[in-house]
């Protein structure tokens, strides 16, 4: 062997190490591995679903399966009804969405769901970002991804059994209620049609168009309005559907390519057949998955154990579900309110992507996150909400393109982006939408008063940026109203005399009673939501250690309810208040420490919840917590980074506890930002000193500008509080400067 063949050899050896090794380091850090999609999927643990979906994408492709679940999906039902093309993670109550129920099968013509759905193969189910599989038992393989716009369906039927092959397409399935729904049989590959569904109980709706376009053409149908059935090519009504027979002597695999829209069944054609525009399943799961990657990867974790890499990266997962883009690939969409009018994208801006589905009493603080790490979405997000505030005038208010729950928070969104300098969009509209928010705002209890002081808060700050003088002192009383429901004298239910806010300013006989004073919790929850004014919250409690000794009395005998939204910024307002070790102490407690639970929504637990809140298994909540639209999947990955937005609508971060050695931000400003807790662990949660940049950092906040230039926060970590880190008076908050 010669010196050149040995040379040759030696250089093949080493390529293919480093190729190996490259290979390994990929894998190692791909985020993707780390997203398990079945958390929080079982019983009423987070309402989350396992299917396929796209980041702020139109369709959430997932199994339904029987019973009555919020979302179309409980872990340990045994039965699939079918694949449903809309619904709103997290969302809660009943639910919102469930339209267009597609399921494949082996047998006879039947109408009813519950007797042509089917049990499942529990071992061979699988889920990743953008990809669903089940076997069902008959042997069929079933396969789910998805692009913005369309759902891609891939089935595969055992070679076995070729008699009776159907697709099924059901109309009026719904999680609250089908209100009409239309088929257009077009040929024996293309189908198209119409569902309106109500998406709440008080009777909001939402109408999107669908086109199904099958690779492989049906021989034979029979469709069906109520008990009437036949080979009618076109029904309409809110109990229709279609079942497609396919030869015995056809294709074993068949695809379904299936576009939806909300304006017209022509564009949810379009969206069908150029969203994918081949029949190459693997090609779009792939593309899915790498744009999933690309949202995930923003955020590069190293250290740390794969446990919390599941929890970070599958919540963050979660917290790109909502909100879904509405317009449609032509820059075509129709607005909130105004179902009968067509809208240009362009007429807004170039770049303009409609955005709806929201949920903004429960995930307004999200949008913090989304502010930080897809500055750009968040540009079209809050176009869209001033879209809405544009156009929910004149129209039919019930009417929404896509499922939907709630506006309450709209102008904490908008001011977040506008406060970080996000601000091409119309600022005047935005302005009079909040005060409007401000003014028609209905007030039927306490927590209402509470929060209409928080929204005069957004138009306040709004008219301050545009220098509204004859606006400012009115919002400014406005935005101070909540003082006058201060009752000094009120009394704990353990005598303790403490001050609450009461709905009148007067003394109540119990401040532990749910639900009577407040919405979904009791005085306890909503006496610490004053956002926008800890400062003025201090004064009526009587200083900021005596308002700190009462946070801590509220954490210490379990009255903080982290299954809702109203409290659960109080683990972070010691920063307000001097002691951000005990920030760093109860943040840390409520990420991955176990605890006790005394509530849900609607009152006291029957016996006291004794566990992790977040958990990387099925259930991954404790019971009865709601995602709520990825406000609590937002609130542990924001916890994890060790920074939190306790108001949104102020541009900084409070500085909790960092659960991993080291975490870098790629941000879309080109720059980096890294934080790094050295010597971190589970029981190292506590900050002993930091630095900026290199240089000494003894502030429990940071700003937003500060993060997107790009930097190092480097914190060392200890067993035992630094009780006087963050406390220097020069660096307090903005909320208590110049006090």
């Amino acid at each position: 062997m010669t010196n050149k063949t040995i040379k040759m050899l030696f250089l093949a050896v080493l390529i293919g190490f480093v190729s190996c090794t490259k290979s390994k380091k990929t894998e190692a850090d791909d985020p993707l591995k780390y997203v398990d999609p079945f958390i929080c999927t079982e019983g009423d643990n987070g309402q989350l679903y396992p299917g396929a979906s796209y980041p702020f994408g139109m369709v959430q492709l997932s199994p339904e399966t029987e019973g009555d679940s919020h979302v179309g999906y409980y872990y340990e039902n045994e039965y699939i009804e079918g694949f449903s093309h809309l619904r709103i993670p997290g969302g809660g109550s009943q639910g919102k969405g469930g339209g267009l129920l597609i399921k494949p099968g082996i047998g006879t013509f039947t109408s009813k769901i519950n007797e042509f759905r089917e049990k499942y193969i529990k071992s061979e189910e699988e889920a990743s970002a953008g990809y669903y599989k089940l076997v069902l038992e008959s042997g069929i393989k079933a396969e789910l991804t998805v692009t913005q716009r369309a759902g891609f369906h891939r089935y595969t039927f055992p070679e076995q059994k070729k008699k009776d092959r159907y697709i099924v397409v059901e109309l009026s399935h719904s999680y609250v209620g089908m209100l009409d729904a239309s088929l257009n049989m077009k040929n024996d590959q293309e189908i198209t049609g119409m569902i309106k569904s109500l998406h709440n109980r008080g009777g909001g709706y939402h109408k999107m168009y669908f086109a199904i376009v099958s690779d492989v053409p049906f021989e034979s149908f029979t469709s069906w309005k109520g008990e009437e059935t036949g080979s009618l090519p076109v029904r309409e009504g809110n109990n229709i559907g279609v079942w497609l027979n396919f030869p015995e002597n056809g294709k074993s695999t068949v695809q379904l390519k299936v576009g939806l829209s909300p304006v017209s069944e022509e564009q949810a054609m379009a969206e069908a057949i150029t969203e994918i525009k081949d029949w190459d399943f693997d090609k779009i799961r792939n593309e899915t998955a790498s744009a999933w990657r690309d949202k995930l990867a923003k955020m590069e974790v190293k250290g740390g154990s794969d446990e919390f890499k599941t929890l970070f990266y599958t919540h963050l997962y979660h917290s790109y579900l909502v909100p879904n883009i509405s317009s449609s690939s032509a820059g075509t969409y129709r607005a909130a309110h105004q179902l009968d009018s067509l809208y240009y994208t362009k007429n807004t801006a170039p770049d303009f992507d409609y955005y709806s589905t929201w949920s903004l009493w429960d995930d307004f603080r999200k949008y913090s996150l989304v502010s930080l790490m897809e500055p750009g979405i968040t540009k079209n997000i809050v176009r869209s909400l001033v879209d809405y505030y544009k156009h929910r005038k004149g129209g039919d208010s019930k009417y929404w393109p896509t499922p939907q729950i709630r506006m309450e928070f709209t102008g904490a969104v908008i001011m977040d982006a506008w406060n970080k300098g996000i601000r091409d969009f119309d600022a005047e509209t935005a302005f009079q939408g909040m005060k409007e928010d401000y003014e028609k705002m209905g007030v039927r209890n306490l927590s209402d008063k509470l929060e209409k002081a928080y929204h005069a808060n957004f138009a306040l700050k709004m008219a301050q940026s545009l220098g509204k003088d004859d606006e400012i002192k009115a919002l400014t009383d406005s935005t101070m109203s909540y003082k006058n429901l201060w009752c000094a004298g009120q009394k704990d239910n353990q005598g303790n005399v403490r001050g609450f806010f009461t709905p009148d300013g007067k003394p109540v006989p119990d401040v532990e009673e749910f639900e009577k004073y407040v919405y979904e919790g009791n005085l306890w929850h909503y006496r610490w939501f004053v956002l926008h004014d800890i400062n003025g919250l201090a004064e009526l409690a009587g200083g900021k250690e005596k308002l700190s000794d009462d946070l801590e009395y509220f954490f210490e005998h379990d009255f903080y309810m982290h299954l809702n939204e109203p409290d659960i910024h109080a683990p972070f307002l010691f920063d307000y208040l001097g002691k951000p070790y005990l920030t760093q102490k109860w943040a840390r407690t409520f990420t991955t420490k176990e605890v006790v639970q005394l509530y849900h929504n609607h009152g006291f637990f029957e016996k006291p919840v004794v566990n992790r809140i977040y958990r990387a298994d099925p259930k991954g909540y404790i019971e009865s917590m709601d995602d709520d639209a990825g406000a609590m999947s937002s609130w542990f990955v924001m916890s994890a980074m060790g920074l939190f937005p306790s108001d949104p609508v102020e541009p900084y971060y409070l500085i909790g506890s960092p659960i991993f050695p080291e975490l870098t931000l790629h941000l879309d400003s080109g720059n980096d930002f890294k934080i790094i807790a050295n010597n971190v662990s589970e029981d190292n949660f506590y900050i002993q000193s930091a630095k900026l940049n290199g240089k000494e950092f003894n502030q429990p906040w940071i700003e937003y500008q500060t993060l997107m230039a790009g930097g190092i926060l480097e914190f060392e970590m200890g067993s035992q509080p630094n009780k006087q880190w963050g406390v220097n008076s020069e660096n307090m908050l903005p909320a208590f400067r110049n006090q």
